[in-house]
């Protein structure tokens, strides 16, 4: 990975940034933060192997490790609810 940035893009980039300044979003966009009505934490303790499985099923699907646990988990109870 380079350590400095490209000149031109560098340009390129504070152009663009100063022409969206009035607008970051589309009209008729509203920003959103989903994760702030998140208020608990579950702790799990997974063996060194257990991770690993975890983090390769969550490489291969190009998701953090735990998002993947997480919707595995909503998944469940979406099962349990239906049972």
């Amino acid at each position: 990975m380079a350590k400095t940035i490209d000149p031109g893009l560098a340009a390129r980039l504070r152009v663009e940034s100063e022409q969206n300044k009035e607008a970051p979003f589309p009209p008729g966009v509203a920003p959103t933060r989903p994760n702030r009505l998140r208020s608990k934490v579950y702790s799990v303790r997974l063996s060194a192997e257990e991770q690993a499985r975890v983090q390769r099923v969550a490489d291969a699907k190009h998701l953090p490790a735990s998002t993947l646990v997480r919707s595995w988990i909503l998944e469940r109870l979406d099962q349990e609810k239906s049972a």
